[in-house]
């Protein structure tokens, strides 16, 4: 009983000194029109591996959860801390934001509370479970046995949940993280993925040999991201920072899959929250699909800037074009949607019995089953081209009825002044690949934000056309200058702004 009470002792007194200033981002916020999961909780006082014990456990299952599908498992020691939502995890609400975005799998989380003597009653402080270190600091399979023999099969009596371990993760916090870890060393059959917050890999019970069961021991099929601060613990159990840097020390010598997230925090969960989205990301990356990710892609003449899958597009290039003086471009759909936009001089268009000749920021978009022709009439054209195909049967109809290809000439649009700047509306339709398709050019003002953080279904290009911008999507600031293009995946929250002394001047294109 009094080691179990210094391990407490050294979790609740240092969880109170002044933290760095690791703030959360904006996918640990929550927003509207985001799916949300729901949370419940429950008691288990009936374990044989751990007898006489009670603790509260808690059950968030995504709104997505089909039960014809297997869903994910994640779990989390120490329960309490890690599905408050004002904490600083809030894993429910960066559960809600990742599975939207196809970052993680549908996974339903499981939060335990260590146990405590059933005579003694429930601690106010669930961190002063009589059992606690008995079962997170313990160097063997009992705590594994607890999750795989009891628990996760009391879950699978109602939720279809995944024997895959490579669709299980296992996260904790101080001894909760040294647990995680055990949990998948003992089953790496049951556990494929760890994530250990400031993990207490110190000789509180043996958890300081570690490092050299690792390098001694057959490398195990698990993948584990360590995070810790530099200004952790350092008592008579060890110095937590030099144990988790021994730990990845070993894990790079025998080759294992794993990230070391270090920082300069102390022992608490600010740091570790304000990574969260990021590490459940990389965790979870081998089981999602490989989408194109949120990013600032540099302008470069004659090049692909981007290319891959999207939420709603199975494949997607935006590419760079010159054409010199008289240049010409034959175009056909083939099977695709494409979109140009010019950037620099003069081109004339003809498609159909159309022929247009347009000027910078102007638009030509070609539906798929037609074909046009493009060619230089100034010095030298610069475009943009976007192709694409939906992930959905394409629907003629729908595009023949909204008009089919067309030009938007940027001389004949309305310029329409608000309070953070200006904006010329290109349009708002539907097409054969997509049922909302937009696109507009904002002004915005110096030190203007262009809105709140959102989150909308559809993806966005944000292609920067004057000015000096930043733009936070998820949990990422990124710096564009004119002529480069963010890219907000569906989903993923995101706001730009003015940081010049200017007006700021960029395309907004939206698909879903």
């Amino acid at each position: 009983m009094k080691l179990n009470l210094i391990v407490v002792l050294i979790l609740t007194i240092t969880t109170g000194l002044a933290q760095d200033n690791y703030a959360l981002g904006i996918n640990s916020k929550s927003y509207d029109g985001i799916p949300k999961g729901t949370v419940t909780k429950y008691s288990w006082e009936n374990s044989e591996v751990y007898p006489n014990t009670i603790r509260d456990y808690y059950l968030y299952v995504p709104a997505q959860y089909n039960e014809t599908e297997a869903a994910a498992l994640m779990i989390f020691q120490d329960g309490h801390a890690y599905v408050d939502v004002e904490g600083h995890f809030r894993v429910p609400v960066v559960f809600d934001n990742l599975i939207s975005q196809a970052k993680m799998p549908v996974t339903i989380g499981l939060f335990i509370n260590p146990g405590h003597d059933k005579n003694a009653g429930l601690p106010a402080n669930p961190f002063r479970a009589s059992n606690r270190s008995n079962e997170y600091d313990e160097v063997s399979g009992t705590y594994g046995k607890f999750l795989s023999e009891e628990l996760i099969p009391e879950l699978k009596k109602s939720y279809n949940i995944s024997d895959d371990p490579k669709m299980r993760a296992i996260c904790g916090l101080s001894s909760g993280g040294i647990c995680a870890f055990t949990a998948a060393w003992f089953y790496p059959q049951k556990f494929n993925k760890v994530l250990s917050h400031i993990g207490s890999f110190t000789d509180i019970r043996g958890g300081h040999d570690y490092p050299s069961m690792i390098r001694k021991n057959d490398r195990k099929d698990i993948k584990v991201l360590l995070q810790d601060g530099s200004n952790d613990l350092d008592n008579q159990y060890g110095n937590w920072w030099l144990a988790n840097l021994q730990m990845k020390s070993a894990l790079e010598f025998k080759e294992y899959e794993y990230e070391f997230v270090g920082g300069t925090g102390e022992h608490n969960g600010a740091h570790g929250g304000s990574v969260l989205p990021a590490s459940l990301a990389w965790l979870w990356n081998d089981v999602v699909p490989e989408y194109i990710p949120e990013n600032v892609y540099g302008f470069s003449k004659n090049a692909t800037l981007v290319s891959g899958e999207s939420f709603h597009f199975s494949d997607m290039t935006l590419e760079t074009m010159t054409l010199s003086p008289s240049g010409s471009w034959q175009l056909t759909s083939n099977g695709q949607e494409q979109m140009i936009i010019i950037k620099e001089g003069k081109l004339r268009v003809r498609f159909g019995k159309t022929q247009k000749t347009l000027g910078a920021n102007s638009v030509f978009v070609l539906l798929p089953g037609d074909a046009g022709k493009v060619e230089s009439i100034s010095s030298e054209a610069v475009i943009y081209r976007m192709s694409y195909s939906s992930r959905k049967p394409q629907n003629k109809k729908r595009g023949k009825k909204d008009g089919g290809s067309f030009v938007v000439d940027f001389d004949n649009l309305a310029y329409e002044e608000h309070d953070r700047g200006g904006i010329r509306n290109y349009f708002r339709k539907a097409t054969t690949m997509c049922p909302y398709y937009e696109l507009h050019v904002t002004n915005l003002n110096p030190g203007n934000r262009s809105h709140e953080p959102h989150t909308p279904n559809a993806g966005e290009f944000i292609i920067i056309i004057e000015g000096e911008t930043e733009m936070e999507i998820g949990n990422t600031v990124f710096t564009a200058r004119p002529g480069d293009v963010y890219f907000a995946p569906a989903n993923v929250p995101h706001a730009i702004r003015n940081t010049g002394n200017e007006q700021a001047m960029y395309f907004a294109y939206q698909w879903e």
